[in-house]
């Protein structure tokens, strides 16, 4: 991830630069707080940042809540903020939207339907005790990356007309898809053995179960989606002028189309499948970009991915200690923040 941030950093102009390194710096802050703040067992700043340098696997109290509990938690949440500003970013200058945010496709609800029944499936049949090599950690992502590509699939094959996807009815169409699974997905969590409460915390959004495992993967999706997206940003520059400029000027808007969308629902299939459904900060982080450093999305896309940390860390350090004695799911937080933001944007438009 430094070598990324090195390579922004040299091919964005001098005053976005500037800005992306301040919000690096504020986003380091904050992720500081957030593991020092936690939700229960305070310890001093100075004792996360020696615990953090010391490393794991210490016989020590500080060290065991630090590395166990509150530093996978916090990578978690500024990796999934990542995600959703970098998805919600290039779904933007892909469809000349400024409405548009990583869920609008479908996928979303797909992944979930994907992690919900693994869930289910784990319930019923014990694979957790009966199949050794079998981890829900790994399991739900992945199960959610293979669901969410086949909605993507369906979503695309309804919005074809004449063999050429029209944005609009991809749009419209995921939108009939995503409120299908939802009611798929209502179900499923009735028909489960499971407790309802536990899967609605998932459904809202939670990193109550913040595990290296699911990190990584997460990690390694962003990686490989991040690098494909950042090298087509002059194209996806183009599409601000329609797809008949954009095809003036030597671009495919039909390639282009497919490779951001499979990237984006890769991103948010797994993120859905790890920590469920989190909105509208795939919705902001840009809109923040965009103010900051202007609309070109060399500047845009890593801007987007730091606002987009720093958004879900301050969200979810507000979420742990939203409620005494128990948090409550940092997709509540964000929908309270968000959805103001988007009346004001649909006010304006």
């Amino acid at each position: 991830f430094s070598t990324l941030f090195e390579y922004n950093l040299r091919l964005m102009q001098k005053s976005a630069r500037k800005v992306l390194v301040a919000a690096f710096c504020v986003l380091i802050l904050t992720f500081i707080l957030h593991i020092w703040l936690g939700a229960s067992d305070k310890i001093t700043i100075v004792d996360v940042v020696r615990e953090i340098i010391r490393g794991a696997g210490k016989d020590d109290w500080s060290n065991a809540i630090v590395w166990n509990l509150r530093l996978p938690r916090a990578v978690e949440a500024a990796l999934v903020g990542a995600i959703l500003g970098v998805a919600g970013s290039a779904l933007q200058t892909l469809f000349r939207n400024q409405l548009a945010e990583p869920y609008i496709v479908g996928s979303s609800s797909g992944a979930a339907i994907g992690a919900a029944l693994i869930m289910v499936a784990s319930t019923y049949y014990g694979w957790t005790e009966s199949v050794p090599i079998f981890s829900v950690t790994w399991a739900m992502p992945v199960a959610g990356f293979i669901t969410g590509m086949i909605s993507l699939s369906l979503v695309m094959q309804l919005a074809k007309r004449r063999g050429v996807v029209e944005t609009p009815t991809l749009l419209l169409a995921g939108v009939v898809i995503s409120t299908m699974l939802s009611s798929l997905l209502s179900f499923t969590i009735l028909a489960s053995k499971r407790d309802q409460r536990v899967v609605l915390r998932w459904i809202l959004g939670s990193f109550d179960e913040a595990f290296w495992p699911s990190i990584g993967l997460m990690a390694l999706v962003f990686a490989i989606s991040y690098v494909v997206l950042y090298r087509s940003t002059q194209k996806l520059n183009a599409m601000s002028l329609g797809e008949e400029g954009a095809h003036a000027l030597g671009v495919n808007p039909v390639a282009l189309r497919r490779v951001v969308l499979i990237c984006v629902t890769a991103m948010t299939s797994v993120t859905v499948g790890a920590v469920g459904i989190i909105g509208f900060v795939g919705l902001v982080a840009p809109h923040i970009a965009r103010r900051l450093v202007g609309s070109d999305l060399r500047s845009t896309l890593p801007l987007s991915a730091v606002l987009g940390s720093l958004l879900m860390l301050a969200a979810d350090s507000i979420a742990q200690r939203g409620m005494q004695g128990a948090g409550f799911p940092v997709g509540i937080v964000t929908a309270i923040v968000g959805a103001p933001v988007l009346l004001v944007l649909l006010k304006r438009r």
